[in-house]
C-alpha cells in the first residue's frame, strides 16, 4: 500500500492516551480531509479506539457520487487483502486441532492436480504460504488487471489464479527469500477446503465471523455482486473516466482478498483487537507464531510479515501490526500500535493512499508537541 510509511512516520512516542476521544474534532478533521482538493478520494470511513475509551466511528463525503447520498459510519465496503488475516486465522486454528501442521508441504495437503503445477510444491510448507516465503509467483499483473476491468462480473475459479501463476518462473527457492504473492493465499483457501471438506468462506464465517458477532461482515458467494445497505461505493479511473467498481464479482482474487470480504470499520476493529488478544486461539503459542515476522519490504515502511499479518516499524521503534487491503474501488487499513494502545480501521472510496485520513485523526488525538505533520 503506497504511502503507508507516512502514517507510521507521523506517529510519535509522545502520543498519549486521551482522557476522552474528542468526537466533534475527529468528525471535523475527517470532513476537512475528504473535502480537500489535495486528496484523491471523495468518501472515507474511520474507526478509532485508544486505551480504554469507547470506539469512535465517523464518516465523511458521499456514499454514492451519483446520488450524493451522505456516507454513514456504519457503511460497508470491500477490504481486499485484509481477508488474509482471516484466512490465516482459520489455518492456524486447523493446526491447533491437528488437521494440519505448519510444516506440512503442499503435497501432503492438496491433490496432485493442484500441486503438479508447481515444481517446488514438495518443499513448500504451509508456513511458507502464510508468510510469503514460498517463492510461488504472483498471478496479478497488468494484463490480468485489464481483464478484470474489461469484464468486472466475470466469475473466477481458483484454478485460474494457479494457472496464471504457474505460467511464470519460481521467484526463488522455497524458504530462502520473501515476496508478496496472492497465489499463496489462493492455495491456503484450497488447503482449508481439503482439510475441512467445506468452502473456505464457510469456515471463516463459522470460526471467525460468528464467534466475534461480526454481523455486518460477509463473504458473498461468486456471482453475488451486491452489498447490503448501507455501503460506500468504490471508484476507479479507467480510460480517463471515473467508473463505479463497487459491484466487481467477489470471486476476483478468491481467498487472497479482492472483493471477497465485505465489512465495516467497527467489525474490523473488533476482529483485530480480538485476534491480537488471542481470543480466536486455544494456545498462546499460536498467536506468538502468527506475530513472528520475517524480514519483508513491500509497502514503504513495512519491515516484516508474519502469518497473515504485516508489521511496520518506525525509526524510533514504535510498531504497528495489522494489514492493508487494496481492491478495485477501495483502499482499507487496520492497525494496532501496541506502544500507543491505539487501534484504527479505515477505508476510502478509491484505491489510493489513505494516509491523509490517518494523519487527520492523529492531529486531533496527539498533544501539540507531537510531530504529526
Amino acid at each position: 500500500m503506497a504511502g503507508l510509511s507516512l502514517i507510521l512516520l507521523a506517529l510519535a512516542p509522545s502520543l498519549v492516551h486521551a482522557q476522552s476521544l474528542p468526537s466533534d474534532k475527529l468528525q471535523a478533521a475527517l470532513e476537512e480531509v475528504v473535502a480537500s482538493p489535495d486528496t484523491l478520494f471523495q468518501g472515507a470511513v474511520l474507526a478509532v479506539k485508544q486505551g480504554d475509551q469507547p470506539l469512535w466511528t465517523g464518516a465523511a463525503g458521499a456514499a454514492d457520487l451519483d446520488t450524493r447520498a451522505p456516507l454513514t459510519p456504519d457503511a460497508r465496503f470491500r477490504v481486499g487483502s485484509i481477508a488474509k488475516p482471516l484466512v490465516a486465522t482459520v489455518v492456524l486454528q486447523l493446526a491447533e486441532e491437528g488437521a494440519l501442521s505448519l510444516d506440512d508441504p503442499m503435497t501432503a495437503l492438496l491433490p496432485a492436480s493442484i500441486t503438479d503445477r508447481f515444481a517446488a510444491a514438495d518443499r513448500t510448507t504451509v508456513r511458507m504460504l502464510l508468510n510469503h516465503t514460498s517463492g510461488i509467483p504472483e498471478w496479478i499483473d497488468d494484463q490480468v488487471t485489464a481483464t478484470i476491468a474489461a469484464n468486472p462480473t466475470k466469475i473466477w475459479d481458483a484454478t485460474e489464479f494457479l494457472d496464471l501463476a504457474a505460467a511464470k518462473p519460481q521467484a526463488f527457492d522455497p524458504g530462502t527469500d520473501w515476496a508478496y504473492s496472492n497465489t499463496d493465499y489462493n492455495l491456503l483457501g484450497l488447503i482449508i477446503e481439503h482439510a475441512t471438506g467445506n468452502p473456505w468462506r464457510d469456515e471463516i464465517t463459522t470460526r471467525v465471523l460468528v464467534p466475534l458477532d461480526l454481523t455486518d461482515t460477509s463473504l458473498p458467494q461468486p456471482g453475488n455482486t451486491g452489498i447490503d445497505e448501507p455501503y460506500m461505493h468504490g471508484y476507479g479511473v479507467i480510460n480517463g473516466a471515473i467508473v463505479d467498481l463497487t459491484h466487481i464479482d467477489p470471486s476476483m482474487a478468491g481467498a487472497a482478498g479482492g472483493g471477497a470480504l465485505v465489512t465495516t470499520t467497527t467489525d474490523l476493529t473488533t476482529f483485530l483487537d480480538a485476534l491480537l488478544a488471542g481470543t480466536l486461539f486455544r494456545d498462546p503459542a499460536t498467536l506468538d507464531a502468527m506475530t513472528t515476522f520475517v524480514d519483508a519490504t513491500y509497502d514503504a515502511g513495512m519491515t516484516g510479515y508474519g502469518l497473515g499479518l504485516q508489521r511496520y516499524v518506525l525509526p524510533n521503534g514504535t510498531t504497528a501490526i495489522g494489514h492493508s487491503g487494496g481492491t478495485a474501488g477501495y483502499l482499507s487499513f487496520i492497525g494496532y500500535f501496541p506502544d500507543l494502545d491505539l487501534t484504527m480501521a479505515l477505508s476510502v472510496d478509491a484505491e489510493v493512499d489513505p494516509t491523509p485520513v490517518i494523519l487527520a485523526a492523529l492531529r486531533v488525538l496527539a498533544p501539540p508537541t507531537a510531530n504529526v505533520n
